[in-house]
């Protein structure tokens, strides 16, 4: 007797087996006949945007749409009035988690983003006049990838006088492991320019660390931190601290969202800056900016809204 009741249990536990194995079976079936449908759905959804942002692309896309994607051969080019003169990019592979998106939001999204050969050619001049938009509250930047490798990116932004230009960068941000930034050529719109750059990079968590960027003798960036450690809990840290103009230069932000505002804090020292070196990396006309900076310190906390009618409340500064 006991017995017979034991097989009536487990009968329609083993039903219950077969039947979650055949709709694995199944759904693994619609993946693998419908991947191809769901690349060309894919493709035709951003040649239709593009084309609605006045530019003509072509690309080829491969990949699982459940999990990574690569473009390769992407080319782009404005058939009217555009902010982009000109894409090209041999390879861009995106690896992406979307249970991270459905659980815990963009934040945990992009998991390995990698970019190679890649030439991005802005000119704002051209750009299309701005259609106006109800303001909203500003926001921190949610997506940052777990890992991060650039390599051959140049990105050109046409200016007066003269181009701002990053030239064959290379920079690999694994969160295990120390790597290197590495910049061909740097130049600003004052025409001021530097090559051969390189510095020390690490990614730990989320927090971005650059480290001993020598440009001359006088500019030296010995420190530049985003710390996105805490993105999930809406806070963002910005560190900066550097030589120019014969003297040192040191900031500090700390961001935190609200649901209703932008709260900062900020710290700004400053001593024996020559204000004209100020001019170039500010892209500032030359002539802006003049005098010694002896000794500057500054500390401030607000609140950024952008709502009607209120700009910064709560402010608290102090200066010496």
């Amino acid at each position: 007797m006991a017995e017979n009741d034991h097989k009536e249990v487990s009968r329609p536990g083993r039903i219950w087996h077969r039947v979650l194995v055949g709709l694995a079976a199944c759904a693994a079936l619609l993946i693998i006949f419908h991947r191809p449908i769901l690349l060309a759905i894919g493709r035709q959804i951003v040649l239709r945007y593009a084309e609605r942002e006045n530019l003509k692309i072509d690309f080829r896309l491969e990949g699982n749409p459940f999990s990574h994607l690569t473009v390769r051969n992407f080319r782009a080019l404005p058939t009217g009035t555009s902010a982009i003169e000109s894409i090209d990019i041999d390879q861009l592979y995106v690896d992406y988690s979307l249970f991270g998106l459905t659980r815990h939001g963009l934040s945990h999204f992009l998991e390995d983003v990698e970019l190679r050969s890649a030439q991005v050619v802005l000119n704002p001049a051209r750009a299309p006049p701005r259609k106006p938009r109800p303001k909203k509250k500003l926001t921190l930047p949610s997506i940052f990838p777990e890992r991060i490798r650039l390599t051959d990116v140049t990105l050109v932004i046409r200016n007066e006088p003269n181009d701002f230009v990053v030239e064959h960068v290379d920079l690999d941000l694994n969160p295990r492991s120390q790597g290197e930034m590495r910049i061909e050529k740097l130049q600003l719109p004052s025409g001021d320019s530097w090559s051969r750059i390189s510095g020390q990079a690490s990614y730990a968590n989320k927090n971005l660390v650059l480290r001993d960027l020598i440009l001359s003798d006088q500019e030296q960036i010995r420190l530049l931190n985003i710390d996105a450690s805490r993105i999930d809990d809406k806070a963002l840290g910005l560190k900066l601290d550097c030589a120019i103009g014969g003297g040192q230069l040191s900031a500090s932000a700390a961001l935190t969202e609200t649901e209703s505002s932008l709260n900062a804090k900020i710290n700004v020292a400053a001593q024996k800056i020559a204000a004209e070196s100020l001019n170039k990396v500010l892209f500032l006309p030359t002539d802006s900016l003049s005098g010694t900076i002896e000794r500057l310190s500054v500390d401030g906390a607000g609140t950024i809204d952008v709502r009607p009618g209120d700009v910064v409340a709560d402010q608290q500064c102090g200066s010496a």
